[in-house]
């Protein structure tokens, strides 16, 4: 039933101005609502989008809500790091079974890369990139 749907995740934002400007000028995404509006979206690729809205008394959760599906995943974190996105220390952990190794930001596990940056509001966001 729901698969006829767009999906719309939305993420908490302590700061509403501060938020935009992560998500415009760092990640790069389209502000797709207007300079000021509450709740703000994002637009990516192929139509999808992320909301934020003000809540400053929400908890980001300490695991990633959103992951972006990239190529190139060390590119693209030295690319975020130049503008500003800071990175978790990779921790140790398997993916289907395999230990993952550490490369920087990155962490390897052979079929799988996975590399987690945190916004300017303390929501995680995974980048993945599948080999194969």
């Amino acid at each position: 039933m729901l698969n006829r749907f767009y999906v719309n995740p939305i993420l908490p934002a302590q700061d509403g101005d501060r938020a935009r400007r992560f998500y415009r000028d760092v990640l790069g995404l389209d502000l797709l609502t207007g300079p000021t509006d509450d709740p703000m979206v994002f637009g990516a690729a192929n139509g999808s989008s992320i909301a934020l809205s003000e809540m400053p008394d929400r908890v980001p959760p300490p695991y990633p809500m959103i992951s972006f599906m990239v190529t190139g995943i060390e590119e693209v974190v030295e690319l975020l790091k130049a503008r500003g996105a800071t990175f978790q220390p990779p921790a140790p952990a398997s993916f289907a079974g395999v230990e993952g190794r550490t490369s920087g930001d990155v962490m390897d596990f052979g079929p799988a890369k996975s590399a987690f940056l945190e916004d300017s509001e303390g929501n995680l966001i995974a980048l993945n990139e599948f080999l194969g």
